[in-house]
């Protein structure tokens, strides 16, 4: 990219007073001679001013650059290092959701089988229960056909 400098430098005398008078809106006879009083002032100074100034404005852009650069590096590592967050934590979030679903499989498992050992002992209730009723039955229905003996005794004589 040229810099004004550079294109003023490029230019021919007529071409940079007529630029001159275009920018200022004034005739290229006033232009002239505004040029050539800054010549004679500015002379001297103008032949140092352009390096100094081109050198100083390319020192800041290359610090600029360079920040930018260290920058784009720092944000780089940082979107890796979060990037890598990111992978720890949904490893360890699956890895806590597989103990999870282990650890409900083997409650499944045990509660099932606690399940199964109470039916088996209410199956065994039930049925020491079934003889209960029939021993207590017969005992009363024994007890009863005493007691109807006796009566029956009692009353018909015997």
């Amino acid at each position: 990219m040229q810099t004004k400098c550079e294109r003023v430098r490029g230019m021919n005398r007529r071409s940079v007073i007529n630029e001159l008078a275009k920018t200022l809106q004034i005739s290229e006879t006033e232009a002239e001679q505004i040029l050539r009083a800054f010549a004679q002032v500015l002379g001297p100074i103008a032949a140092e001013v352009p390096p100094y100034f081109e050198r100083y404005f390319e020192t800041q852009i290359q610090l600029v650059l360079q920040r930018m650069e260290d920058f784009q590096h720092i944000t780089q590592q940082q979107i890796a290092n979060l990037q890598q967050r990111i992978e720890d934590f949904q490893h360890s979030t699956q890895q806590q959701i597989a103990n999870l679903q282990q650890r409900m499989e083997d409650l499944q498992r045990s509660t099932q089988q606690q399940i199964t050992n109470l039916q088996q002992r209410i199956d065994a209730l039930e049925r020491r229960l079934d003889r209960l009723e029939k021993w207590l039955f017969s005992v009363l229905v024994m007890i009863l056909s005493g007691v109807l003996a006796i009566i029956f005794k009692i009353y018909f004589g015997g």
